[in-house]
């Protein structure tokens, strides 16, 4: 499955490979194809296997030999095929607790779906789910002030020990035991026989949910680099400056 000699390339998607929800752009697509040809690649994302072809054509999955989704607990071949997974039964008082956020945030409107259970994690939004672009954004500037999803995410990490909650794309937050975040991709592909690991993310501080993979491969042998980009522009442009990465 593994190649030990080749570099794994990880990516996220949202805010990584795709603007938050949106489709990976045309151009976009044919500078990635070019650069990934001969190349070891791999997804990680908190998102679903569903959502994720929404955003990347099936060109574009072809590419990757595993997508592993929400968080890691989900790992599959790009037709769709099932490698690993892992569940996770969510604690009613943790319902009750979200609910009252839900039912106290002081933005002004919801649009349904704050609620969503993957595999091997909770995903939860204030504005919901249904948020279209524009009001993603608007979510988003106003948490960007108000830091409503870090002081959530801080809420539960601290009342439930056995938790731990990140912030995630731009409207959410990943809920998931203890050590099943995306550092568990790591741990796998290290488990497989690799030995270098490049990884692009847009939220690898401490509290964002790419933080588990730096926090793995700084614990790991593995030789290792790692890109906190701002924008899928910014991952484009290391692509087609050929700034990405270590050598095969």
């Amino acid at each position: 499955m593994i190649d030990s000699e080749k570099i794994c390339y990880i990516f996220d998607v949202d805010g990584t490979l795709t603007e938050p929800r949106e489709k990976m752009q045309d151009d976009h697509e044919s500078i990635f194809l070019e650069w990934a040809k001969g190349k070891q690649l791999f997804i990680s994302t908190g998102s679903d296997f569903i959502k994720i072809k929404e955003q990347i054509t099936p060109a574009g999955l072809s590419v990757f030999k595993l997508i592993f989704c929400c968080m890691g607990n989900e790992a599959l071949k790009p037709e769709g095929v099932m490698v690993r997974k892992f569940n996770f039964l969510v604690p009613e008082e943790l319902k009750r607790d979200l609910k009252d956020f839900l039912d106290n945030s002081a933005f002004p409107y919801r649009t349904g779906t704050h609620f969503e259970a993957r595999t091997g994690m909770l995903n939860f939004s204030i504005v919901g789910r249904q948020a279209n672009p524009e009001q993603r954004k608007e979510y988003t500037n106003w948490d960007n002030h108000s830091q409503e999803r870090l002081k959530m995410a801080q809420f539960i990490n601290n009342k439930y020990p056995e938790l731990e909650a990140s912030v995630g794309g731009s409207i959410s937050i990943d809920i998931i035991e203890k050590g099943c975040d995306k550092g568990q991709v790591i741990n796998y592909l290290e488990g497989m026989g690799a030995k270098k690991v490049v990884f692009v993310g847009d939220k690898c501080h401490p509290g964002g949910n790419d933080y588990g993979i730096i926090r793995e491969l700084k614990k790991s042998k593995l030789a290792f680099e790692w890109y906190n980009v701002s924008s899928p522009n910014e991952t484009y442009k290391l692509i087609k400056d050929n700034r990405v990465f270590l050598e095969d």
